[in-house]
């Protein structure tokens, strides 16, 4: 049962993860942790195919201070295909394409002549398919136009792409060019994907939690942005499901796109943030 993890935000934003509140989800997800993010238009990738709990890079994450990115993509895998857990079937994957960094991560299963797609360029270095799937999408990109996934139309393409190999199997991913993050919900609903808009005042904090994992943010201004995880993070009431289908582009705290969704992109645009005047040193998710 594989988990994801996105974060997006209007302004680079710190994450201080504490890796040991994985440990209830880890036990479904023991072969394999990964966390990717941009320190600048690089990507940076910490991924081991182990339990989270279990890995000697959880201290360093946990007092590492450049950990500072608008985009965050995390992942936590139970392994349905390849051969004995190794990191190079370990998510989240990385490949460079016409000067920009792509980050990819997916939770689900395809199967039959999706194998038989034709690849170019990028081959996988693992044996999943959804490095496989990331490799046939990034050929696919390279045949467009530059920049096409920074316009309405590359959107609109990515999510017919997405949608029509849906059709071979479970697809719940997270895909980033470094400025924006995608995120896409399994047609058949499979599983689940849930958002959550978020504010961080002024040098203040945000705090999530639940029993299953926990993670603080800290940012030195006003920031805002999206939490994307396969389940809610906590009981609350501010996660909003994903519609099966439905392909969400989030860029600068704000969602630029959602295919299905309209009333949630109005509700969105139109929250304002909380009122300086009442208490915000914390939000609990």
């Amino acid at each position: 049962m594989c988990e994801l993890l996105g974060l997006s935000f209007a302004e680079p934003i710190s994450a201080d993860f504490s890796l040991s509140e994985f440990q209830l989800r880890d036990a479904d997800n023991a072969d394999g942790w990964g966390l990717a993010w941009y320190p600048d238009q690089s990507l940076a990738v910490v991924k081991e195919a182990m339990m989270w709990e279990r890995s000697q890079h959880s201290g360093f994450l946990k007092s590492y201070q450049g950990l500072c990115s608008r985009i965050y993509i995390g992942h936590v895998r139970h392994r349905t295909t390849g051969g004995k857990p190794a990191r190079a079937d370990t998510h989240p994957f990385a490949r460079e394409l016409a000067g920009r960094e792509y980050c990819f991560a997916h939770n689900g299963t395809i199967e039959g002549h999706f194998w038989e797609l034709p690849l170019g360029r990028y081959h996988p270095i693992g044996g999943t398919d959804s490095e496989f799937l990331f490799c046939h999408l990034l050929d696919e990109i390279a045949r467009q136009e530059n920049d096409f996934l920074t316009r309405p139309a590359g959107w609109i393409w990515l999510h017919d792409f997405l949608n029509n190999l849906n059709r071979r199997g479970r697809i719940n991913c997270l895909f980033s060019d470094g400025q924006r993050l995608f995120c896409y919900h399994d047609t058949g609903g499979w599983k689940g994907l849930a958002i959550r808009k978020v504010y961080v005042p002024e040098g203040g904090k945000c705090h999530f939690g639940d029993p299953e994992i926990r993670f603080n943010l800290a940012g030195t201004g006003v920031n805002h942005g999206f939490v994307i995880a396969t389940r809610p993070l906590s009981s609350d009431s501010g996660w909003q499901r994903f519609e099966p289908g439905e392909l969400m582009v989030l860029a600068d705290g704000i969602v630029q796109m959602s295919n299905y969704n309209m009333e949630l992109l109005t509700s969105f645009a139109a929250a304002p943030p909380p009122s300086p005047s009442l208490p915000q040193t914390s939000d609990s998710v």
